[in-house]
């Protein structure tokens, strides 16, 4: 799922833009709250959701076979910012090929469609992207469905981006609340970023990346796989995942997988340093932990002290608790 938020990087463009309408011609949508609307976790918006999707996590609803999903992401500012943000070769460069941009007014508040196609794995989507908001605040949110089209899936999709309600008013739940794991940062000068999915970030300024000398940010990702691992496949889990890095490894380092246990869950950990792409050490921690149908990625990355880096992360790791 983490190809979905690629185009959330795209975010930190310089773009010059007021909070004024960017279509005259917007197509206008009146949406009526019901019992059949989902409140989506830590964003202002609530979706009526196709009727065969369920809970992935705090902002992501799918329909497992059907490969097809819905996610939402809090973006900055001003919507109409976004608008040019997120144009048509802004979408290519991520990926995504937009066919047809369409503007609408949703209840009063802006928002943009587009639609388009994008490869996942070598595999053709058929995507709806749509953005809404304010001048403070805007979410996109995302819908994408296989090629062929079953179903009408597409349409299906389609209909619930533009069922949105946006409340600017809405009490949102702390981030925290919405996964099914706390863990404790007390201690750590770690401070949680906006998740993304079923990633949460955590780094040492609150920022994403991090704006320190240091850089430190640890990542947890949660995967539920609905089976249970060998001892030999949790290894290699872990393995497979370092060596993906891109990193330069110090010849004394060694990406051998270490079992370890926070008292709660067990699984492997692996810790090495090496020259990053930016010529300085950097300092990588991954631990993999499993947990019945499902398993943790702990990530921590720094250019900070080795020894104190590892400390901090497997402090937090073993703060994990449900």
């Amino acid at each position: 799922m983490k190809r979905i938020f690629v185009v959330i990087l795209l975010i930190f463009a310089s773009v010059i833009a007021v909070c004024q309408g960017i279509n005259s011609k917007a197509i206008e949508i009146t949406n009526i709250d019901s019992d059949d609307y989902t409140t989506i976790e830590t964003t202002k918006l609530r979706l009526k959701l196709p009727k065969t999707f369920t809970r992935r996590n705090a902002t992501t609803y799918e329909n497992m076979l059907a490969e097809s999903y819905i996610s939402v992401q809090p973006l900055d500012g001003d919507v109409n910012r976004n608008f040019y943000t997120f144009d048509k070769k802004s979408m290519f460069q991520a990926g995504i090929v937009v066919m047809k941009e369409t503007f609408f007014k949703i209840n009063g508040f802006e928002a943009m469609m587009m639609d388009g196609d994008q490869y996942i794995n070598e595999k053709e989507f058929a995507v709806s992207i749509l953005i809404i908001g304010n001048c403070t605040e805007s979410f996109l949110i995302m819908g994408a469905t296989p090629k062929p089209i079953q179903n009408d899936m597409n349409i299906e999709i389609t209909n619930s981006l533009l069922s949105v309600i946006f409340d600017p008013k809405m009490e949102v739940k702390a981030i925290s609340e919405a996964f099914s794991y706390k863990v404790n940062l007390e201690g750590t000068g770690l401070i949680e970023c906006t998740p993304m999915g079923n990633t949460r970030t955590f780094t040492d300024d609150g920022n994403l990346p991090s704006k320190t000398n240091d850089m430190t940010s640890l990542t947890i990702h949660e995967t539920h796989n609905g089976k249970q691992f060998t001892e030999a496949q949790k290894k290699e889990i872990c393995a497979h995942r370092i060596n993906q890095y891109p990193i330069t490894w110090d010849e004394k380092s060694d990406l051998t997988p270490q079992k370890y246990s926070t008292g709660k869950l067990s699984g492997y950990e692996i810790h090495a340093s090496g020259v990053s792409k930016f010529l300085k050490t950097e300092f990588i921690y991954q631990l993999v932990l499993f947990d019945k149908d499902r398993y943790f990625v702990i990530t921590g990355i720094s250019y900070g002290d080795e020894a104190k880096c590892l400390e901090l992360f497997r402090k937090v790791a073993n703060s994990i608790d449900f």
